[in-house]
């Protein structure tokens, strides 16, 4: 993975914030006061006042399909099935759901998430991206009983190839920079490894992700490598931090996702604070009485 500090001082680095705007949805399940927000990205930069509001990519159930999408889906069913048997999915058993990640920057291709438990509670999990002109269908394998293939799918360079595959060329380097959709593209790709990122626009809003960066660009000073980082909260106590790697042509060249704690608010109680005092001496100090008069 490329590390800038060792390209250029932070200064002669071009470092851009996110450039896009988050639509309002439907609030996410792990954010409940926060609102989500699925528009397409736009040159439009947030304000200060602007809430805490989440990017994601939409999500379709099968009774949601676009019907061309339905048609093809009916009849790329035994290769669908083929495919997930060859790599030890067998979806002929029961607990099988799937859903479609719609990815406009892979037009080509259908992305679905298939997903099962099984008794013991463990997650198996990939995804099929099936092309919509004929072609093989591809495999991406994410999860096996709770347990990842070889790599992880998302830092697998096979995933990598893949993704330069189904992302026409002209595309991927068009929305990899500044002028493009690089949140968009970035997401896709977290989606199509088994992620479902819901991006926060400004993390720091809320107190436990602080310290967490928010959607960026940074290019090198060649403009020859390009990184896009965002988080993505996976649970009341963590978020995923993930940073991937562009070339020129803007294929993915690295890819890190590494998982933080939320950090605890630092909350300081200031002790009341003790006025000075001041001892009298017993010859200065009066009676506030007068003493009693003595009868004769």
């Amino acid at each position: 993975m490329m590390r800038f500090s060792s390209l250029a001082p932070p200064a002669v680095l071009c470092l851009l914030a996110a450039p896009f705007l988050f639509a309002q949805n439907a609030p996410p399940p792990s954010q409940p006061s926060a609102t989500t927000r699925n528009l397409e990205q736009t040159e439009t930069v947030f304000s200060p006042a602007e809430k805490l509001q989440y990017f994601v990519l939409e999500h379709r159930s099968p009774d949601q399909l676009e019907p061309a999408d339905a048609d093809l889906l009916k009849k790329r069913k035994n290769d669908i099935l083929t495919e997930a048997e060859f790599y030890g999915y067998d979806l002929g058993a029961s607990g099988w759901v799937y859903e479609q990640s719609v990815c406009s920057l892979m037009p080509d291709y259908v992305m679905l998430h298939y997903s099962n438990k099984d008794a013991a509670g463990a997650d198996s999990l990939f995804t099929v991206l099936v092309p919509r002109n004929g072609g093989r269908i591809l495999i991406v394998s994410v999860l096996h009983h709770g347990a990842t293939r070889f790599k992880p799918a998302a830092i697998d360079p096979r995933n990598y190839a893949i993704f330069s595959q189904i992302v026409p060329a002209d595309v991927a380097k068009a929305n990899s920079g500044p002028e493009g959709k690089w949140l968009s593209l970035s997401v896709c790709y977290a989606e199509m490894t088994g992620a479902r990122p819901q991006v926060p626009n400004h993390p720091s809003l809320d107190v436990h992700m602080i310290k967490a960066p928010p959607p960026t660009l940074r290019i090198s000073v060649s403009g020859q490598e390009h990184e896009v980082r965002f988080v993505d909260p996976i649970s009341p106590t963590d978020y995923r931090l993930w940073d991937i790697n562009y070339n020129a042509a803007g294929r993915i060249t690295s890819v890190t996702d590494d998982q933080h704690g939320f950090g605890e608010p630092v909350v300081r109680t200031i002790p009341e604070p003790v006025p000075p005092t001041k001892e009298i001496p017993a010859s200065q100090q009066s009676t506030p009485y007068p003493k009693p008069v003595q009868p004769q």
